[in-house]
């Protein structure tokens, strides 16, 4: 296989992997219908997907590789982080004990709600992305 043909793969493989993403994040926004949808997703959406960001910076800084699936983790987190209001929709209430889950209960009660999370989750985006740079440049460096 040619590498040019090697390339149009892995950029078809990263189209599938990214409708995936979308029609997952889209269910998932869906199962919030009547309870708040964007408060809810966005902050189970950012306190995930900033957790998935800190363990990929942490893995590339020690492997000094990139992590395989970086879509996969945050999308996993999410549905960890949002896994007590999986429950809630098959009828079980919220305790406090499910604060396990990524902080579920408590990620609602800090001041500045989604605003915060959203600065969270840009700042762990941003650290993975350095960490990132700094492993491939000294790959590439001789």
């Amino acid at each position: 296989m040619t590498a040019a043909a090697v390339r149009v793969r892995g950029s078809w493989r990263l189209c599938g992997w990214c409708a995936a993403a979308i029609v997952l994040e889209a269910g998932l926004y869906a199962s919030y219908r009547g309870h708040d949808a964007r408060f809810h997703w966005f902050t189970h959406f950012f306190v995930g997907a900033a957790t998935a960001l800190a363990v990929m910076t942490i893995v590339v800084l020690r492997c000094r590789r990139p992590v395989a699936r970086p879509l996969v983790w945050p999308m996993a987190a999410h549905v960890v982080a949002m896994a007590p209001d999986l429950a809630f929709t098959a009828g079980y209430a919220h305790q406090r004990w499910m604060d396990i889950f990524l902080g579920h209960i408590t990620v609602h009660f800090v001041p500045g709600r989604n605003w915060t999370w959203l600065i969270v989750f840009l700042t762990s985006l941003a650290a993975y992305l350095v960490a990132l740079d700094r492993t491939r440049s000294r790959v590439a460096a001789p």
